[in-house]
């Protein structure tokens, strides 16, 4: 592990980055269906044990102190409420294997209800409170029992995957059904308000790239038969109820580009037919949708530009409306189902703003918007000045208008020129918005601690600014993109705020892109991080797990426009870096494997530029074990505070011959 962050500039107020992994991290937050009470889970960190453990708590809609509902060394999460407010249902792995357990919000101790063999993935209580579904993988077969007992363990590439199952459990019988034996994955799954039937989306394999083809399909619980509700060669997913079990909300969009295409909503008869889309030309991506309960309305989150607000539309058709005004981000739930009490008056929610971290808040449905926290999970910060912000614009070097978040440093003095740093969301399609950030992916408020300025750009291709920004990088990854960033900074620059003779640049899959990429095209930085970055699009195609995106975005195979991929990758201009860069990887990455970084490494290497790289072990795409985490705050920092800010605070240690 590296040392403290040391040194004048680590004096400053400021959050540091051990309180930056300790922070309690908020998730699924769910409102009663009597809007009195709101559960949600809280996820804590070990550094010690380099391990993480969630668990349920239950706050009063009127506030007060939270109760810790759960309290068990293993995970407690997907807490969902019985529709008649007496059980929250939950999946823990504390007894080996996730099963489903439930717990009196009242307290008490949990019970457990499955005894599943491969582990239960996801729950979802029927209306009528009787019966809960949940998902499993199915259980091994004779022949793949032996064959683990023989360690016959040769993996065959796209072949044997092993499929879902969707059951159901019945509460009073204490004995659980399978309905749905369908080849392939379950991801989603909603009961009918009458109870009769669950909709539910597929994929037809675990291969990351299959997620195009998604398919909403429907069971008659009580008969266990299924059909497709449309036929769509694109994806659809997120299926959505009418109150009276008639029709099915949706979202959906074409096969073609589906990468930089938009989702839209649209509404068809449960029994199948012609889907209607309900959001005409509303310019930002609908997430996953709720009805009203007088089926007339549809709510659903949306990211709006740097923010995340409450949108509702009328089921018959007519503008969307924006009901929410939350001058901050409830991230998570872009995508999400809003959580509603049964009565539809109060939603809660997560809220986030980029000098606060995430806190439980409701709102009652009506204008004027007035949201209320609910809780204070941060209390050992509340001494701790945090950097405030603000969103920024300018004009790109062709004209086009680019956005993103500035985050100041503790302390900022107008006029007064700072250290910068430019952070670069993944993606493509993220989006930097309006939220707390101090994490291994966003460290803003660790370097607004220590007296940096930090920049979040939305380059063309990001999300939340409508399907034509999105789609604007086609084919042009590193040219138009690369100068929002550029054009961006040099605003910064032109205002007096940064210093142009101290940047540094970081950024995690596309944005590990970027970083390598803005290394071969300009020396003007001091430093530069590639966190899983993307180096040689050509060889990045047939490694990774999801060819079909790149496809998207490049127009084809790489084979077939090879000037394409080899434009595009910093590999093929190598000879051009100088700037010293460090690269972190997660070993066990299939997003973008290791051997991207590899080839950046020797890259710089042969070329003699100041050059580490890390890898960390058993990790994915993104960091998940603390230790990791707090490593890769650190070990990044020192590396810019020692290449642009001339200072030396990593340890310094022994050499071992």
């Amino acid at each position: 592990m590296t040392a403290p962050l040391a040194g004048p500039l680590a004096a400053q107020p400021g959050i540091t980055a051990e309180q930056a992994v300790a922070m309690r991290q908020l998730s699924t937050v769910r409102i009663s269906p009597d809007g009195k009470r709101v559960a949600y889970v809280v996820t804590t960190s070990d550094l010690k044990e380099s391990s993480k453990n969630a668990d349920i708590w239950v706050v009063s809609a009127q506030g007060g102190e939270p109760v810790r509902l759960t309290n068990h060394k293993a995970s407690d999460d997907q807490p969902a409420w019985s529709p008649d407010g007496k059980w929250i249902a939950f999946i823990s792995a504390r007894d080996g294997k996730p099963q489903l357990y439930r717990i009196s919000p009242n307290g008490g101790e949990a019970e457990k209800l499955t005894d599943s063999k491969t582990g239960v993935q996801a729950i979802e209580w029927a209306p009528d409170s009787k019966r809960i579904a949940f998902v499993a993988v199915r259980d091994a077969t004779a022949d793949e029992d032996r064959k683990v007992q023989e360690k016959d363990d040769a993996i065959e590439v796209d072949r044997n995957f092993v499929p879902a199952r969707l059951s159901v459990y019945d509460v009073a019988a204490r004995t659980s059904r399978e309905i749905v034996k369908g080849d392939y994955q379950i991801i989603q799954m909603a009961w009918s308000p009458d109870s009769s039937r669950i909709a539910y989306t597929t994929m037809p394999t675990t291969r990351a790239d299959d997620s195009r083809f998604t398919d909403v399909m429907v069971v008659d619980v009580a008969a266990a038969t299924t059909r497709k509700l449309v036929e769509s060669a694109g994806p659809d997913m997120n299926p959505s109820w009418s109150p009276d079990s008639k029709w099915i909300a949706f979202s959906t969009k074409p096969l073609k580009n589906a990468t930089i295409t938009q989702s839209t909503l649209v509404v068809v008869s449960a029994s199948g037919g012609t889907p209607r889309s309900v959001t005409g030309d509303f310019l930002y991506q609908p997430g996953h949708s709720r009805w009203s309960p007088d089926g007339a309305s549809l709510y659903f989150w949306a990211s709006t530009r740097t923010r995340t607000e409450l949108y509702q539309v009328p089921v018959a058709g007519g503008a969307v409306k924006q009901l929410s005004d939350l001058k901050g981000s409830a991230g998570m739930f872009g995508a999400s189902e809003p959580s509603f009490s049964a009565d539809g008056r109060t939603i809660a929610f997560p809220r986030t703003a980029i000098d606060t971290p995430d806190e439980v808040y409701i709102a009652p449905l009506g204008a004027p918007w007035a949201q209320t926290a609910l809780t204070a999970l941060h209390p050992e910060l509340a001494a701790v000045r945090m950097g405030a912000g603000e969103v920024v614009r300018w004009k790109s070097k062709d004209g086009m208008e680019a956005e993103g978040v500035v985050v100041y440093p503790v302390g900022y003095q107008p006029g007064k020129k700072y250290p910068t740093v430019a952070i670069i969301h993944g993606g493509p399609s993220g989006v930097w918005d309006e939220s707390f950030a101090a994490n291994w992916y966003n460290p803003a408020q660790l370097y607004a601690s220590n007296g940096w300025v930090v920049f979040l750009p939305n380059p063309r291709g990001s999300s939340g600014y409508g399907e034509k920004y999105l789609s604007a990088n086609f084919r042009d990854w590193g040219n138009g993109d690369y100068q929002d960033i550029q054009t961006g900074l040099n605003s910064l620059v032109k205002r007096g705020i940064a210093d142009s003779t101290k940047l540094a640049q970081t950024g995690w899959s596309y944005g590990g892109f970027m970083s390598a990429w803005t290394l071969t095209q300009t020396n003007r930085f001091k430093a530069i991080s590639v966190g899983a970055g993307l180096t040689n699009l050509y060889s990045m195609y047939s490694t990774n797990d999801l060819q079909t995106v790149l496809e998207d975005y490049f127009g084809g195979e790489p084979w077939n426009d090879e000037s394409a991929y080899r434009r595009a990758s910093a590999m093929v201009h190598i000879k051009q870096a100088k700037t010293p860069t460090i690269i972190l990887h997660g070993q066990a990455d299939t997003r973008v494997p290791i051997g991207q970084a590899q080839e950046l490494y020797m890259g710089l290497k042969k070329n003699h530029v100041p050059v580490d790289l890390v890898f960390y072990p058993r990790e994915p795409h993104g960091l998940q074990e603390p230790g990791h985490v707090l490593d890769k705050m650190k070990r990044e920092y020192e590396f810019f505070a020692k290449h642009v800010l001339g200072i030396d605070l990593a340890p310094k240690k022994a050499y071992v011959p």
